[in-house]
């Protein structure tokens, strides 16, 4: 067991960890995803702020044969809502807004149905087939899964041209979900923290110009005033749900012998975003949550080398009082168990067509298609 002394110790080079790992977003970086990158100003948004005096600013860029253009429209309180032009979806998706987000717990019971998916990285079209493959909403993405939940495993951000959209999508249907008496949880990944703290050497060009455009500096398009970026700032980077926790990367040996809780992790997390200080660590919790390459959002150790050993797992697990991890960030071939059945690994290439999400009822867990095929695991 680990004595005081070494869990500091172990804290303490995590935290040498996190600073190089979330420092190196570099003009050389941004350089060379630019040259690679042929997307350019393009239909986007809303990005939508409260007002000082109520009421909100919705700030879209809008494209036609006369080029992208931006478009504000101001909103009141009695009529904060507004409509998003989707893929595939015939009747307007219409997004209300509310007020602002407040975290959650960590943990809750275990549901009857759980559907769980990661790493979208902005591709729309993926996001909904999935949701409604997995019998999540119906055609016109209405809630249909009564009081299951659903945990979105991270990295929405980055590499795809749909992020803004993919975003209001999981916030309203956070919203429709609870009214129905289920839930929409979204964890946490690397890609979210770093897009909130200013690293942005994934962010696609179409990104870059529309900024231009609305006149804003990127990193302030999800700052902590704007809806979705105070909605994201209360978000939790790890969630249990009876005796199954879900992570984005996963919980590797030092964060779990380091004796930090789940409600530890999750707040030393949000209040460095809240503080917009980025993820720079002031304290070592905050190092076991964000730091590279074991937080809880960059550990890749249950696939790939080196790779945790089974006695190492079986520690983890104890020490966390779960049976199983489910876990994003790493991309696998299909979803699947790892470790004899202690892992799910549910990351796989949506960019490549080959999407799929895992659903768990009353018959165990599946492996769900975007085109609707299931197979239990």
């Amino acid at each position: 067991m680990l004595t005081s002394v070494h869990r500091q110790l172990v804290g303490s080079l995590v935290a040498l960890l996190c600073v190089a790992a979330l420092l190196t977003a570099t003009p050389t970086h941004a350089a060379q995803a630019d040259r690679s990158d042929s997307s350019g100003a393009s239909a986007d948004g809303p990005y939508v702020r409260r007002k000082p005096g109520g009421g909100f600013e919705c700030k879209r860029v809008v494209a036609d044969a006369k080029g992208a253009r931006v478009e504000v429209e101001a909103l009141d309180a009695a009529r904060a809502k507004f409509e998003l032009a989707l893929p595939e979806i015939s009747a307007p998706f219409t997004v209300t807004l509310r007020e602002p987000a407040t975290a959650e717990p960590a943990r809750f019971p275990a549901p009857e149905r759980v559907f769980v998916l990661s790493d979208i990285e902005g591709n729309l079209p993926a996001l909904v087939r999935l949701l409604r493959a997995g019998g999540v909403v119906d055609a016109s993405l209405r809630w249909t899964f009564e009081k299951g939940r659903v945990v979105f495993l991270g990295d929405l951000f980055d590499r795809g041209l749909q992020v803004t959209e993919c975003l209001w999508v999981l916030y309203e249907l956070e919203a429709r979900a609870h009214a129905a008496g289920g839930a929409v949880h979204f964890v946490l990944g690397n890609h979210e923290v770093m897009n909130l703290t200013g690293d942005l050497r994934y962010v696609r060009r179409k990104y870059h110009e529309n900024a231009a455009l609305l006149g804003e500096p990127l990193e302030q398009l999800y700052s902590s005033s704007s809806v979705l970026g105070q909605w994201l700032r209360t978000r939790n980077v790890a969630l249990q749900l009876g005796d199954e926790l879900f992570v984005h990367g996963g919980v590797s040996p030092s964060v779990a012998a380091s004796g930090a809780t789940l409600e530890q992790l999750n707040e030393a997390l949000r209040a460095a975003l809240a503080a917009e200080s980025g993820s720079k660590p002031k304290n070592n919790v905050l190092a076991l949550a964000a730091g590279s390459p074991e937080g809880l959002i960059w550990y890749r150790g249950y696939l790939k080398a080196p790779q945790i050993e089974s006695v190492e797992l079986d520690a983890v697990l104890e020490k966390l009082a779960v049976r199983r991890i489910v876990v994003g960030h790493t991309v696998v071939d299909d979803v699947s168990f790892v470790h004899g059945g202690r892992v799910l690994a549910v990351d796989v290439h949506h960019a490549s067509g080959h999407s799929q999400a895992a659903l768990r009822d009353k018959d165990g867990w599946q492996r769900v298609e975007a085109k609707g095929a299931r197979t239990k695991l």
